[in-house]
């Protein structure tokens, strides 16, 4: 019946206007998400910066999956399913910390930190530990940015790979320094905060501070006249400046953009907050914008990286953590501040989570219906259209099983 149900939804769709309430608020679309495009394409988790040394570990809770993201003893970045191979307890109850061992808290096997079982305590003496590994995740790390997939046989990553390794390349983020962190929980289905980041039909109204700093942001002039001229200057400091679009059934994009003449970093005032990152010698790098769907959207400017990582939570709920990163170097209260870090992502962010929570509240009505798209809003009908074919490869390779 759910099946039926999904496909029916999938038959009614009109490329060029939005989902049908169901596709926001149906625990069954919820559920077919996860297993068609949560489980199946490349998540992002975070970056190397906050596993700085062997043994730091973060935890990510994807749907039912908890995984273990660890730092081994070479630096090389393991991801493990959270799960003890003897009776199934969670082994770190921690989101965050640091050990030399991981050890189960219910009966105390223990793994290294690759993952191999190294000590079942009071288990006979012909116990095969090599056979009770904790089960591994797919991992790549992309110049200090983790994802993982919880497929067994996820999309091709080398492209990804290839694309976003030269921008990111200059921001050293595996020297970089985690500088702070937010998470917001939010009433909302996810992909209406992704269809948010991919449009600025809504910019000059909501955000004052972003269109301030960004050349276009308000839809009434373009950047098109400045840009060449602003791309032959990045080229020459060694920045890479050709953009990555969508293609077909591709499911990442990059993009470099200018700031206004005489701003020169994502502020309240358009002021540097922080000293040049990495490989930067100047405030004049523009805007390094990344996505990788379905959860992954970062931008960073010559002085800091802003990532935002989505974990859907429920159809009506999910959870947008927030990570801005500096150069190794800086110092708190000397090179930069927190609250000048992190004021201008923080208030338009806040911006963009209350238009997405009024935006869930009236698809919620009993009088929504899909509505058209404008032209300035394609990139949107894209990420859709996106969204629905992978809902339509998953059913139908489902039905052929």
């Amino acid at each position: 019946m759910a099946h039926n149900r999904l496909t029916q939804l999938l038959d009614q769709y009109t490329s060029g206007y939005s989902l049908a309430q169901s596709f926001y608020t149906d625990p069954l679309i919820f559920e077919a998400d996860w297993e068609h495009i949560w489980k199946k394409y490349w998540l992002f988790v975070g970056s190397t910066a906050e596993i700085p040394k062997p043994g730091n570990y973060f935890t990510y809770q994807a749907h039912h999956d908890s995984v273990i993201i660890i730092r081994g003893d070479q630096g090389e970045v393991h991801a493990l399913y959270n799960t003890c191979r003897h009776r199934g307890s969670l082994v770190c109850l921690e989101e965050r910390g640091h050990t030399s061992k991981l050890m189960c808290p219910y009966h105390q096997w223990v793994y290294n930190k690759d993952g191999s079982l190294f000590k079942a305590r009071l288990m006979p003496g012909d116990f095969d530990k090599s056979a009770y590994g904790l089960h591994p995740v797919q991992v790549r790390v992309v110049e200090g940015l983790i994802f993982i997939s919880l497929s067994s046989n996820p999309p091709d990553f080398d492209k990804v790979v290839q694309d976003f390794a030269p921008f990111v390349k200059p921001y050293k983020l595996d020297q970089a320094k985690v500088a702070y962190r937010k998470r917001y929980e939010l009433r909302t289905n996810w992909k209406l905060i992704a269809e948010n980041f991919r449009e600025c039909y809504h910019c000059g109204p909501a955000h004052p501070e972003y269109c301030r700093a960004v050349i276009g942001a308000n839809l009434t002039e373009s950047a098109a006249q400045v840009l060449p001229e602003r791309q032959q200057a990045w080229e020459r400091k060694g920045l890479s400046v050709k953009g990555i679009d969508f293609e077909n059934d591709s499911f990442h994009f990059a993009v470099r953009y200018p700031l206004r003449p005489g701003v020169e970093s994502y502020s309240t005032n358009g002021k540097a907050v922080a000293i040049p990152m990495g490989d930067h010698t100047d405030f004049d790098a523009g805007v390094l914008g990344l996505v990788c769907y379905p959860n992954f959207w970062m931008d960073a400017v010559s002085d800091y990286v802003w990532t935002m990582r989505i974990t859907a939570t429920s159809a009506s709920q999910c959870l947008v953590d927030l990570t801005w990163l500096v150069d190794s170097q800086a110092v708190e209260g000397q090179d930069y501040t927190i609250e000048r870090l992190t004021d201008f992502w923080r208030i338009t962010g806040e911006q963009d989570w209350k238009l997405c929570e009024n935006n869930f509240k009236g698809i919620e009505s009993s009088h929504y219906g899909p509505g058209p798209y404008a032209p300035v809003e394609a990139d949107v009908a894209k990420f859709v259209d996106w969204y629905i074919d992978r809902l339509r490869e998953g059913v139908s390779t489902a039905v052929a099983f």
